[in-house]
């Protein structure tokens, strides 16, 4: 089977991956413009700590994701995918009280640490109300996931590195500039927009914008998470964010965006620290925070891949395993994933 893979962030790198496992024949485009899946910080999270709740379908999710990176890892020789404990600071005495009810559900119990008097009083300067430890987490190094995976489709020959147009597509056939594939796979993130076949679909952008940071005195044996996260990522370096600016495509950093990431970096630390990069990318999203997988509704060879929104790295490897199968071996997309909940939108 011959596939165009359209998009090279990590809903497109693991596509490849799964398409190449089941042994088909597999191109690449990307136009190396969507920066969102190496801006991220690559935090997976198996809690969301706005309303104390597991992430969607984080039983599955983990496990898959944990298999995969590592056998990544090995075909491109690189090391990206990291354990991680996440602390979170509580932000009110309710919230400590949540965390302890939670900690001792069956559900929960798996990815929440039972508190402790050393959580409870961590020497941290703005621990007020305690602290919870969470299990299961962990952190992908974006940049070197990207670097050495588009390095490694481009030793395979695979990668083009060029703009898609849309006008040379024949939808019908899959002909795409006198080639013709079974499926062509559009994982084009946030330019997803911009697609003519898959314009009707409510894809939102969404930017986000990190500062890295350096520093010798702030703690960092643990990722630190309240009003924002702290991410430790070596040689006393760390990643501090995000912000959310809807509707905008434009990846340029601002000054109000480094000025929120400062104001709730302060809810964590008052340490000393030097900025040494502020960047911006910009994510994919959907009205009701789930992704949009599936084939176009009138013509099926082209497939969308996209919306994996603020939780990619973890979402990724196994949904786009489960689009692969759908596609190869007829399973079902999970019917909350399925752009069929859209159709309705095709001709409004």
């Amino acid at each position: 089977m011959k596939v165009l893979v359209v998009g090279c962030g990590v809903a497109g790198i693991c596509l490849t991956h799964e398409l190449l496992r089941a042994g088909c024949e597999v191109q690449v485009i990307d136009n190396n413009k969507n920066v969102s899946s190496a801006v991220a910080a690559g935090i997976i999270n198996p809690l969301v700590f706005r309303r104390m709740t597991l992430s969607w379908r984080v039983s599955e999710l983990i496990p898959f994701a944990y298999s995969r990176y590592p056998e990544m890892e090995q075909l491109t020789n690189t090391s990206f995918f990291h354990p991680l404990v996440i602390r979170r600071l509580f932000a009110s005495e309710q919230e400590a009280e949540f965390w302890k009810k939670k900690q001792v559900q069956d559900d929960y119990s798996a990815y929440m640490e039972l508190l402790t008097e050393e959580d409870l009083h961590f020497p941290l300067e703005q621990n007020t109300f305690g602290t919870g430890r969470v299990k299961q987490a962990s952190y992908i190094d974006t940049d070197s996931f990207m670097r050495a995976n588009k390095d490694y489709f481009r030793s395979k020959g695979m990668l083009s590195e060029s703009i898609f147009d849309h006008d040379e597509l024949d939808p019908v056939q899959a002909v795409y500039k006198g080639i013709t594939y079974d499926y062509i796979l559009f994982a084009e993130g946030k330019d997803g927009k911009y697609n003519p076949f898959f314009a009707y679909l409510p894809l939102q952008q969404t930017k986000g914008e990190v500062l890295t940071i350096q520093s010798a005195t702030i703690y960092s044996q643990e990722s630190l998470n309240r009003k924002c996260f702290l991410l430790p990522t070596g040689d006393n370096l760390f990643k501090v964010g995000s912000t959310y600016t809807w509707n905008t495509d434009d990846t340029v950093p601002t000054e109000e965006g480094k000025q929120t990431i400062a104001a709730n970096l302060k809810s964590i630390t008052s340490e000393p620290y030097t900025i040494v990069e502020h960047r911006a990318g910009v994510r994919p999203t959907v009205p009701d925070r789930r992704p949009m997988l599936g084939r176009h509704p009138e013509f099926p060879k082209m497939v969308v891949a996209n919306g994996l929104g603020t939780k990619g790295y973890m979402l990724a490897p196994l949904l786009m395993h489960e689009l692969v199968n759908h596609l190869l071996n007829g399973t079902e997309i999970d019917e909350e994933s399925h752009i069929s909940r859209f159709e309705y939108l095709m001709n409004s």
